[in-house]
């Protein structure tokens, strides 16, 4: 997680801001590829907001500088629209595969709807940075001319790095306020796509982002004129969970539930080899020789071996080794000289009893 500060929030258009965030001193920069986006939230009154993403609209070059756009829709984007300078901005990221290569991508036409536009503006303010030769044109559809988000930055690109291209489609209304160069009336279609790629599809890469049902009519159509998936690029717009069709995907909570499925399945399995461990063989009356109690019962003979070989010393307490009482020594014998009794040790297992001598009776 990275944090920023507010330096600026600004209206581009009547329904679009632009939320501008500087580094905090002490903050590394974020390190972001032209067209992926980041998971934003705020805190305000000591309430943190919810999470939501939006493509990053600065150049990657731009170090201490990140930038946001996104239509003023619902309670979140109304509350950052109202954020003051100097709020502390939690920026998570970056995420996603929609990804502009200058050194693969040398060739390639954009095509943009609407707030679509957020992910292309980094792409282009990239290459315009880096001066690059790469040829790029991009389709901007608008609904009119007068709510157009980076017009004039987008002109200013093109101005700077003639092989940035791009052309407004404007859907309704006229069109007199923009260059004759840079305008076209209606919707992108077929013909629109063939004048502006030369009918050339064979060796040009294509972007696609915007509203789902545009982007679906776009793929359509490029498919249409034999352009592999492979040279399409396409991400679903939408101003909170981005959902993407791209070659590279990003997405952090899958990572999450799978390390947590694996977690799971991990356990279950050491549970279910410690059961087999203990659990008793199918047979009690014939314990296999792999069994525990096969091992245990052997061992146990072993010990009692052992045991049992070890020669009595003379404090083991013993017992005469035949049943009939000796007759006591003699008073002329020597104590010293007499030879004592032969006895045996007492092992685990009792003695037989022995069984008492019948009296005759008197």
């Amino acid at each position: 997680m990275h944090d920023y500060l507010v330096n600026e929030v600004k209206n581009i258009t009547p329904s679009t801001i632009l939320l501008s965030l500087k580094r905090d001193e002490n903050e590394r920069p974020i390190a972001f590829q032209p067209g992926q986006y980041a998971a934003i939230n705020f805190e305000k009154r000591g309430k943190k907001s919810a999470v939501r993403c939006f493509s990053i609209v600065s150049s990657p070059t731009d170090q201490d500088e990140l930038q946001f756009s996104m239509r003023v829709r619902g309670r979140f984007t109304t509350k950052l629209s109202k954020l003051e300078e100097g709020t502390m901005v939690n920026v998570r990221g970056p995420f996603g595969g929609f990804i502009y290569d200058v050194n693969r991508d040398k060739e390639a036409i954009f095509i943009a709807g609407g707030i679509g536009i957020t992910p292309f503006l980094s792409m282009m303010s990239y290459c315009s940075k880096l001066n690059t030769d790469n040829k790029v044109t991009l389709l901007y559809s608008v609904q009119n001319q007068d709510d157009i988000a980076f017009k004039e930055k987008l002109l200013d690109i093109e101005k700077s790095n003639p092989n940035l291209k791009t052309i407004f489609v404007v859907g309704d209304g006229p069109i007199d306020k923009l260059g004759a160069s840079n305008a076209a009336s209606g919707r992108i279609d077929a013909n629109l796509i063939d004048k502006y790629s030369n009918s050339d599809y064979s060796n040009k890469k294509f972007f696609i982002c915007g509203p789902p049902g545009f982007m679906k009519a776009m793929a359509g159509l490029l498919a249409s004129k034999g352009v592999e998936n492979k040279r399409i690029l396409t991400e679903a717009f939408t101003q909170s969970s981005p959902k993407q069709s791209s070659i590279l995907r990003s997405w952090p909570a899958n990572v999450y539930v799978i390390g947590i499925v694996g977690i799971v399945l991990g356990s279950l399995i050491v549970m279910v080899g410690d059961l087999l461990r203990i659990l008793p063989p199918k047979s009690a009356g014939q314990p296999t020789k792999n069994s525990p109690y096969y091992l245990t019962n052997a061992k146990q003979k072993h010990i009692d071996s052992l045991v049992n070989s070890i020669p009595p010393s003379p404090t083991v307490i013993t017992s005469p080794t035949n049943n009939t009482q000796s007759s006591a020594p003699s008073a002329n014998s020597s104590a010293i000289n007499s030879t004592p009794p032969t006895f045996a040790p007492i092992y685990l297992t009792a003695p037989a009893p022995k069984t008492r001598a019948s009296v005759p009776p008197p």
